[in-house]
């Protein structure tokens, strides 16, 4: 008998420290260490990717007849709650970085950020070199081709990056039928900004 209570006993505090160690199932997975990169702010800056915040990254360009302005009008909902929650600018900046260098010119980005009230206190619109462009991309996997009459056919993935570089979660850009998950994203860095 005594010997039963003992090893109920062990059985009992081996639930208690599995349970009291083991991971969070809340937390967001780390799904790739990015570099840090450096890129042209239209704003007047150089932008800093290791710069300890929250990023939603998209890529996008002015010229794209469909999802990237339809992500642009979601994006313009989140920058209204992350100011509503005090994260704008300060824990989080959504960023959006342009395939299509050439064309879009920092003025063309400006009068682009201007059409969806984009406030660049935590809204980051990037342009760099079609090398430093490509660099940035390969690293997240995302898949880019223009076409001869300029019209980009491209991954529509966004990434979740935390303070350290780490892709935390992906998401999909909008489409006619469905926008961004905008409350999966929210919830998403509400996760992050507890962890940091």
């Amino acid at each position: 008998m005594k010997k039963y209570i003992i090893l109920l006993f062990i059985f009992v505090i081996s639930v208690a420290l599995v349970y009291w160690f083991w991971p969070n199932s809340k937390g967001l997975p780390i799904l790739e260490k990015v570099k840090a990169f450096q890129l042209d702010d239209v704003h007047g800056n150089i932008y800093h990717s290791d710069n300890n915040k929250i990023k939603l990254l998209t890529f996008y360009y002015t010229n794209c007849p469909d999802i990237c302005p339809l992500t642009m009008v979601d994006f313009n909902d989140l920058q209204a709650d992350l100011k509503s929650e005090d994260l704008f600018g300060k824990k989080v900046e959504l960023v959006a970085i342009t395939f299509d260098p050439k064309h879009d010119t920092t003025e063309v980005i400006r009068n682009y950020a201007s059409a969806f009230q984009a406030d660049p206190l935590g809204w980051k619109w990037l342009r760099g070199t079609e090398k430093e462009t490509k660099t940035i991309a390969d690293q997240l996997k995302l898949q880019y081709v223009e076409s001869e009459d300029g019209i980009y056919t491209h991954s529509t993935t966004m990434y979740l990056i935390d303070v350290n570089n780490k892709v935390r979660a992906l998401y999909q850009m909008s489409n006619s039928k469905n926008p961004i998950e905008k409350e999966k994203i929210l919830e998403d860095i509400r996760l992050l900004t507890d962890e940091f």
